[in-house]
């Protein structure tokens, strides 16, 4: 589009449009007065502002000095330039720094000196650049060319349809097939399998459908795959792999490296010619390599044979060893590993147990008895606690006669309540007097929606009146001064908003302390329009007349008002309410109270009967009653076939004495757990709130409930009541005696016995010095007395004691002497022994009522003994036996001779002395047989072999040929020895194709082979190389070569298509490493050469954008301008004024600048006598040499 034309759009699109600028007219000329959000309303003044901005949605244009921003809500930040309608040049939250430009419909510049070009493009990354419809550049410093292209790494480059660069540093070069015409409205339409990717670091793909999954991988050509370069050289080699190879194409779609020289240094690539050379040298070793692999793959069978044999043996064992091991070992019961069982027959001690911590830990014997006196104190508390319990459930019922008899109460004087008028919302209440109902003793109010009582109401009005009457006179005689002072010129500087949210502005500039004066103020007619001082002196004027009346009016009412007082409802604070009593009389009636219709309106007893009686009617299928009048009684569920119901949303009853309060779940579960704690005993509370029993352990016995456990104790105790009942008695007597020497405990004090706190204890001292006390009466000694012991005790327990160690060591002396122990040596350490020892040390000891024993290690009985003793005289008639106690034969008795069977097969060695069974002798005696045989054979032999008729080498005939194991297999002979090969000598020229050559027949072979001469390869064996074709080549096991002119290098490597070179087969392929750099236009280039091509590429490319950047930058600039120009003459077409008379002509002239670009506009408007028809016409020009004419009529009515 030429600039003229760009000139021209832009003044039709914005003349007449609420184009908001900073021009020579009048802002008032143009400005649409009624939206009060333009132009500051009319505040862009005379245009002395540079940096007035108006950037409203809709059709207005914001314009500015800083950034520029045409289009609908099109939005630019600091320098920033959005064209086209949603175009944005700022960052997402709106503060870039600046510089970035956005054209396009919908286009995103969204970073410091980003540029998005094209319709819905999206510039993400600093100085990132996206060109194209839909294109993006989201990381820093990338590139995206094309429609759909996405650079999404930093410093990626993204050229061609739908070409992605996702890694950093990434090159996609690559245009997908599209799908769609309208990449808009149908998404981003292309075909996925054609798509350019290069993902990975510093990845690089080229062509159509190229793609690298890699960091460092290369992908050229159309359906290129990246691949990783993650083994080692399959030819040797020592440069290391990188971290991608270069692929020029992909499974199954591989390419031909066609037209390689012959490489020359050792990292060159090499031709087909050369690798045919290789393969002639390479085909006289392979039979040799084959005859070595044979030997060893022979040796490594059977050394594999013999390690597999030892495997077996230690695993075997290994078995023997862990059956052993876990003998003894504590296992689990099954694969669950819930239980373990111990497998002593009588129960297997633990020992070792340390105390237990958390509640799955095991408990110790010391722990469990530390636990008994704790639960028989529990088990007390708990007794105490039912009591209690009880004693609640009394109070409980009490407090529910009593809220019932409350609730009775309650409903009595519903009808004289004040109630809202409904549940919705609470906000209204209606009183029900006939003719209004006055509230009386109404506290003054203090919050905003407190009622105010009419002693408030009538001081309100009149300070109200004083202070509005002092304070509106003040306020505009120091607004009068304030508004004349601050009159300035106002052309001198333009009106801002505060910030660029333009939700305020401060006149003077943002911060300014000194007011400023708006002068010329219309008369506002909107609810948002600013008033001036004729409006507000009219409005004082009729305020000051208004206060007037007021303050008459408050005068009569102030009269009124206390007439009103006294039969007047109010609030009375020591009620808390309004107070309808009247004088000193008590309470009054509230009569003619209207029916209440909102919710806040009093009700009257019309309105509150009906309700009871419809609320009665409508609840009580579902109200909870009492069972009957004595309400001693509620049944839940008596409607639905006296079904349990649930009673929900209970709040925690008050759990204590008295209280009557229901309790919740919470709290009843809270109890049985608090009660199955306090049982102690592993008591547990169940999910069903059920209690599992307690197993209490006292004095040996176990019980399962406090009742027995109780039991058990009370008799335990009640051996201690009668000495209890004495001491009660003594104690009241005691008491009795205290109470009648009060005087004299006084007096007493001195040299009473009386407690120390310092000791913790009660103190016999006297005057610092201990004392004796005499004349203690005996006390009793029980279970639980707590009674001093004199002397005369202790010195009888001290002699019965003496009596009992003397008595029981006694007969310790006489148990220990038939106690059976074990042994001990000479240091008194117990030995793994037990003698058993009578009245004479050296006489044996009968060891009576020995059980029979069962396991190996257990005693055995004399009658095990005889039972053994008994079998053994039956087997005794029957037992082979030596002849003699030289124990040298062994005569077996049976008249005709004793057949021994079963005998196991005995060793055959030289030194062995097993006897042998039949089945060994069998087999002796076939091998004696065949060896008889054989050796006749070998008699034969040797004689045929002497004659040269028998054997691997044979001659049949004196004079015929020599055979070489003609009858026999094998492909191949070895002449090696233990010295090492042996030479052949004696060899004749060979003539056949299957005949050994010579050395002299080599030599000449060599001195036959010309320079440029053809070698061909011919296959000799299916399993290492199949060349399909005579001019095909393959190299490698199972290498095939099938395509015309192919060769294919390398186990399984498959060369099938004509002039074809393959190192790999699908899903095989391998990388061709250390190639030269290539030099002639069909060599060769390695990937050195490749990123420095790259390089350049990519320098060059740069430099190309760059310049074709600064060509597109300097073209937008003059395209800018141009704009510029075409606003600035739009701008002066709009200030062109018309006459507003009917029949008048008006010749006028207008010149306007915008961003530096001067316009300019005469013309000529006509308004016809009927004041129906305004005609104008206008001619337009600016600073770009560009002109312009517009013509236009317009029929009012």
């Amino acid at each position: 589009m030429k600039r003229k034309q760009i000139s021209a759009l832009a003044a039709a699109m914005f003349t007449g449009a609420g184009v908001l600028i900073a021009g020579a007219a009048h802002a008032d000329n143009f400005v649409d007065r009624g939206n009060p959000d333009n132009a500051l309303n009319g505040q862009c003044i005379d245009g002395t502002n540079p940096l007035c901005v108006a950037t409203k949605s809709g059709n207005f244009v914001a314009v500015s000095t800083t950034n520029v921003t045409q289009g609908t809500n099109a939005k630019a930040g600091t320098s920033g330039i959005a064209i086209g309608d949603q175009s944005n040049a700022s960052s997402n939250g709106g503060s870039s720094s600046g510089g970035a430009i956005a054209i396009g419909v919908g286009s995103q510049a969204l970073a410091n000196s980003s540029t998005a070009i094209g319709t819905v493009a999206v510039a993400q990354g600093n100085t990132a650049l996206a060109i194209g419809r839909q294109s993006a550049a989201i990381g820093d410093f990338s590139m995206a060319l094309g429609n759909v292209a996405d650079a999404h790494g930093t410093s990626s480059i993204a050229l061609g349809h739908s070409a992605l660069a996702s890694g950093d540093r990434s090159v996609a070069i690559g245009g997908a097939n599209p799908t769609s015409s309208d990449g808009v409205s149908a998404g981003a339409s292309y075909d996925a399998a054609t798509q350019t990717r290069a993902a990975g670091t510093q990845a690089v793909a080229i062509g159509a459908g190229a793609q690298t999954n890699g960091n460092n991988q290369v992908a050229i050509g159309s359906g290129a795959i990246g691949a990783n370069n993650g083994g080692t050289p399959v030819f040797g080699g020592t440069a290391a792999p990188v971290g991608g190879a270069v692929s020029f194409g992909a499974i199954g779609s591989e390419r031909q490296l066609k037209n390689v020289a012959a490489g020359a240094a050792d990292t060159d690539a090499v031709n087909v010619q050369q690798l045919k050379n290789v393969n002639s040298t390479l085909s006289t070793g392979i039979g040799n390599v084959d005859a070595r692999v044979t030997s060893v793959g022979n040796s490594l069978s059977t050394t594999i044979s013999n390690v597999d044999q030892r495997v077996t043996n230690v695993g075997n064992s290994l078995s023997t060893s862990i059956v052993t091991a876990t003998q003894d070992v504590v296992k689990y019961t099954d694969n669950t590993h819930a239980a373990i069982a111990l497998d002593g027959a009588g129960g297997t001690t633990i020992g070792g147990v340390a105390a237990g911590v958390a509640d799955t830990d095991a408990v110790n014997v010391g722990q469990l008895k530390g636990s008994v006196t704790p639960l028989q104190t529990s088990i007390s508390t708990a007794t105490s606690n039912i009591a209690n319990l009880q004693s609640s459930v009394t109070g409980i019922n009490t407090s529910l006669s009593t809220a019932a008899s409350n609730i009775g109460g309650l409903q009595a004087a519903d009808a004289r309540n004040v109630k809202y008028d409904g549940a919705s919302g609470f906000d209204s209440v209606t009183f029900a007097g006939t003719n209004g109902t006055t509230l009386h003793n109404v506290a003054d109010g203090k919050g905003v929606h407190d009622a105010v009582n009419l002693g408030q109401l009538s001081g309100g009005l009149a300070s109200l009146s004083t202070s509005v009457t002092n304070n509106l006179s003040t306020t505009l005689g120091n607004l009068s001064t304030s508004i004349t002072s601050q009159i300035g010129d106002a052309t001198k500087n333009a009106v801002q908003y505060d910030s660029d949210a333009h939700s305020g502005v401060t006149l003077g500039g943002t911060g300014a302390a000194a007011p400023v004066g708006l002068h010329n103020v219309a008369d506002g007619v909107a609810a948002n329009d600013a008033v001036n001082v004729g409006q507000l002196g009219k409005a004082t004027d009729t305020l000051n007349q208004s206060i007037t009346t007021v303050g008459n009016q408050v005068t009569t009412n102030t009269g009124n008002i206390a007439a009103l007082q006294q039969d007047a409802l109010q609030w009375n604070p020591g009620l808390g309410a309004y107070d309808a009593s009247h004088g000193g009389h008590g309470p009054q009636l509230i009569s003619n109270v209207a029916a209440g219709k909102a919710g806040t309106d009093a009700v009257n007893v019309d309105q509150l009967t009906a309700a009871i009686h419809d609320g009665t009617s409508q609840l009580d299928a579902l109200a909870v009653k009492y069972d009957d009048a004595s309400k001693q009684q509620i049944s839940l569920g008596a409607g639905n076939g006296g079904s349990p119901v649930r009673v929900t949303n209970v709040a925690a009853g008050n759990v204590a004495a008295g209280s009557t309060d229901a309790v919740n779940g919470a709290q009843l579960r809270s109890a049985i757990d608090g009660t199955a704690a306090a049982l102690g005993g592993g008591a547990t509370s169940n999910p069903d709130g059920s209690i599992s029993a307690p197993n209490y352990k006292i004095g040996g016995s176990a019980f399962n409930n406090v009742g027995d456990a109780l039991t058990n104790l009370d008799g335990r105790v009640g051996s201690n009541t009668t000495t209890l009942a004495n001491h009660e008695t003594r104690l009241g007597n005691a008491e009795t005696n205290i109470a009648g020497n009060t005087a004299a405990i006084a007096g007493l004090q001195q040299d009473a016995l009386q407690f120390d706190p310092t000791l913790g204890a009660y103190s016999a001292a006297r005057g610092g010095a201990p004392t004796k006390l005499t004349n203690v009466a005996d006390g009793n000694v029980a279970a639980g007395s707590t009674d001093a012991v004199n002397g005369g005790q202790l010195s009888g327990v001290k002699s019965a004691l003496e009596q009992q160690i003397t008595n029981v060591s006694n007969q310790a002396g006489e148990a220990v002497k038939n106690v059976v122990k074990y042994d001990v040596d000479t240091n008194g350490n117990r030995l793994n022994s037990v003698s058993l020892v009578g009245g004479d040390v050296n006489s044996s000891v009968v060891l009576k009522n020995v059980a029979a024993g069962t396991s190996d290690t257990d005693a055995v009985n004399v009658k095990q003994l005889k039972d053994v003793q008994s079998n053994l005289n039956q087997l005794g008639a029957l037992a082979v036996q030596y002849d003699d106690s030289s124990k040298s034969t062994i005569t077996l008795g049976g008249a005709g001779g004793t057949r021994i069977t079963n005998v196991q097969a005995g060793t055959l060695s030289a030194a062995s002395t097993d006897a042998v069974n039949g089945s060994q002798l069998y087999a002796t005696n076939q091998q004696v047989s065949r060896n008889t045989t054989d050796i006749s054979n070998l008699q034969g032999s040797v004689t045929n072999i002497a004659n040269g008729k028998a054997g691997l080498v044979q001659q049949q005939d004196p004079n015929g040929a020599i055979t070489v194991g003609k009858d026999t297999g094998g492909t191949s002979v070895n002449f090696s020895g233990t010295a090492g090969d042996r030479v052949l000598t004696g060899v004749a020229a060979g003539v056949n194709a299957n005949d050994a050559v010579n050395v002299g027949q080599f030599n000449t072979a060599l001195q036959n082979v010309a320079a440029n001469d053809k070698i061909r390869a011919a296959a000799t064996d299916a399993n290492t190389t199949w060349i399909a074709r005579a001019d095909a080549g393959a190299i490698g096991s199972t290498a095939t070569a099938t395509g015309k002119n192919a060769v294919a290098v390398g186990q399984g490597s498959v060369a099938d298509r004509d002039n074809s070179f393959s190192v790999g087969a699908k899903g095989s392929e391998r990388q061709v490493t250390n190639v030269a750099a290539g030099t002639a236009p069909t060599d060769a280039v390695n990937v050195q050469q490749l990123n420095d091509n790259l390089a350049t590429a990519s320098t060059q490319a740069k430099g190309y954008t760059d310049q074709r950047i600064g060509q597109v930058y300097n073209s937008f600039n003059d395209l800018k301008k141009d704009m510029y120009g075409g606003v600035a003459s739009a701008m002066a077409v709009a200030g062109l004024p018309q006459p507003t008379g009917a029949g008048r002509s008006m010749v006028s002239a207008a010149t306007s600048n915008y961003h530096g670009q001067q316009g300019f506009a005469a013309g000529y408007s006509y308004v016809t006598e009927s004041n129906r028809w305004v005609v104008k016409a206008s001619v337009t020009g600016n600073t770009r040499s560009d002109f312009g004419a517009v013509v236009g009529a317009g029929y009012q009515f």
